[in-house]
C-alpha cells in the first residue's frame, strides 16, 4: 500500500517540476538588442541582453487607454495619441500630459 503511495507522490512531484519550469522558462523568453544605437525589445530571440535601453519599458493597452509601464518588458502593445518622453536630469520620462517633439529617446541604448 506504501510503495503506490510513493509512485504516485513522486508523479506529481515530477508533473510540478515540468509545470514550474515551462512557466519559468516561457518568463525568460526575449531580450534587448542593439540596433544601431537604439536597443529594442525581441521576444522571439534568446540569450544574455546587447544592450539596455536608457528607460525601461513599454507602452500597454489597459482599460481603453495606452499607457506607459516602467517595469516592463517587450513589445508596445500601443501608440498613445498625445504625450512626449521628457528630459528630466538625466532620465528620460514619458509625461501623458506635455505636448511636442520627444525631448529623448528612451530605446537609445545606454
Amino acid at each position: 500500500m506504501r510503495d503506490p503511495l510513493v509512485r504516485v507522490t513522486f508523479a506529481a512531484l515530477i508533473g510540478i517540476g515540468a509545470i514550474a519550469a515551462g512557466t519559468l522558462g516561457a518568463a525568460d523568453n526575449g531580450r534587448y538588442k542593439k540596433q544601431g544605437n537604439r536597443c529594442v525589445w525581441d521576444a522571439a530571440d534568446s540569450g544574455p541582453n546587447q544592450c539596455t535601453p536608457v528607460a525601461a519599458g513599454r507602452f500597454k493597452e489597459e482599460g481603453g487607454a495606452c499607457v506607459w509601464v516602467a517595469k516592463e518588458t517587450g513589445a508596445d502593445q500601443c501608440k498613445p495619441a498625445k504625450g512626449r518622453f521628457k528630459k528630466e536630469g538625466t532620465a528620460c520620462v514619458w509625461n501623458a500630459t506635455d505636448a511636442g517633439p520627444n525631448q529623448c529617446d528612451p530605446r537609445r541604448a545606454k
